[in-house]
């Protein structure tokens, strides 16, 4: 509540217009709201009861649609958009601790024991956050600087794909950080190797297809989701997708890192990751520009894969198997060479041979088990 109270009083001293400033301030309670229904998420995380929370988020996203477009039917300005948001994240906490009802009491209380303890485990998690953002969020904000806003557009259309991309680990992990955590505090380490390396093959059949795939449709999937006149973002996304597998990597072992309460000495490898970015981009954006700002992202997000990776195994001695992401490899290839030898077909429809071919390719190779499969997500659920 505190840092969001900030927030208004932070642009004071630019010279931005009065609306922005008042953006700003409208922005920042409509957030506080959010910050507070996200926050309850664990409870349902922990009582695998995760229906109740996106039935919540489901009434956020409807009256935020609502308002937003009743809002532009009446020809309001842009602070009353912002404005809806703190209607919609409103109700999205009301319903949030109303889901949570039965599981917890939540009311208002001073307790600074509890607020000392929470601190102290998650200040490493906010610190390794605040420079997880400086090399997720520098590209956009060294490309910017130092070249023009259609070479920003053009990037921007091909991370928002990475974007949509990226929640998808994360939403999985979140789920499956509580058995973890309660593996590892049970001291059983078969199980929790066995469910580390179950997630990771998943994490590999799910991410290899995509990095490879898109190297054979990346212009047609960029004007599919970006329109006419995005045709470039496809070479850019080309190279982007790559950091999909850091990304599902980073998402993987960066919950583990957690799962072992070893946050605060990963502290040092975000901070070193946002360093090293930070050199990257002000050494390749300038000469390469958004192609750059790329290959940045994909060193950074392989790298602090590798770290938290390497922190993991020193910790559990967990490793991988990597035999399925062979057969990963193997397929998505065959089906590369499937996608390119088709004609001339509406992209989704490509995608979709794709992603049968590589199935089947997965079942034939016993890569992918579905009885296996069926038993990872009915763990998680």
């Amino acid at each position: 509540m505190i840092l969001f109270a900030l927030a208004p009083l932070a642009v004071l001293p630019f010279a931005w217009s009065a609306n922005v400033k008042l953006g700003v301030a409208v922005g920042a309670a409509a957030f506080l709201f959010m910050s507070g229904a996200t926050m309850l998420v664990g409870v349902f995380q922990r009582h695998a009861c995760l229906w109740r929370s996106a039935l919540a988020e489901m009434l956020n996203r409807f009256i935020l649609i609502a308002l937003v477009a009743l809002l532009a039917y009446l020809n309001l300005g842009v602070v009353w958009m912002i404005g809806a948001m703190i209607v919609a994240n409103l109700a999205w906490l009301v319903s949030m601790i109303y889901f949570a009802r039965p599981f917890i009491a939540i009311r208002p209380r001073f307790d600074w024991p509890l607020w000392k303890k929470v601190i102290s485990r998650s200040w490493p998690i906010a610190v390794s956050i605040i420079f997880n953002l400086l090399y997720l969020k520098g590209d956009i904000l060294f490309l910017a600087y130092f070249r023009d806003a259609a070479e920003v557009g053009l990037y921007g259309a091909a991370y928002k794909i990475i974007d949509v991309l990226t929640a998808l680990p994360v939403m999985f992990m979140g789920l499956l950080l509580p058995i973890l955590v309660s593996s590892w505090s049970a001291n059983d380490r078969p199980e929790f190797k066995k469910r580390l390396a179950r997630t990771f093959d998943i994490f590999m059949i799910s991410a290899i297809p995509i990095v490879i795939g898109t190297q054979a449709v990346a212009e047609p999937l960029a004007l599919l989701f970006a329109g006419p006149g995005f045709a470039a973002t496809g070479s850019v996304l080309r190279w982007l997708i790559i950091s999909i597998i850091g990304v599902f990597l980073g998402a993987l072992y960066g919950h583990t890192v957690v799962a072992l309460n070893k946050q605060k000495q990963m502290i040092w490898g975000y901070v070193a990751v946002a360093v090293l970015s930070i050199i990257g981009y002000l050494w390749l954006i300038p000469l390469y520009g958004m192609y750059g700002a790329a290959y940045v992202t994909i060193f950074s997000e392989l790298l602090i894969a590798l770290i938290t990776f390497l922190m993991v195994w020193r910790v559990s001695q967990a490793l991988p198997s990597l035999l399925v992401t062979l057969k990963a490899l193997v397929s998505a290839a065959i089906m590369f060479g499937v996608i390119q030898s088709l004609p001339s077909l509406p992209v989704l429809l490509t995608v979709l041979i794709g992603a049968l071919v590589y199935l089947g390719l997965m079942i034939f190779l016993r890569g992918l088990n579905p009885k296996e499969l069926k038993l990872l997500i009915a763990d998680q659920s």
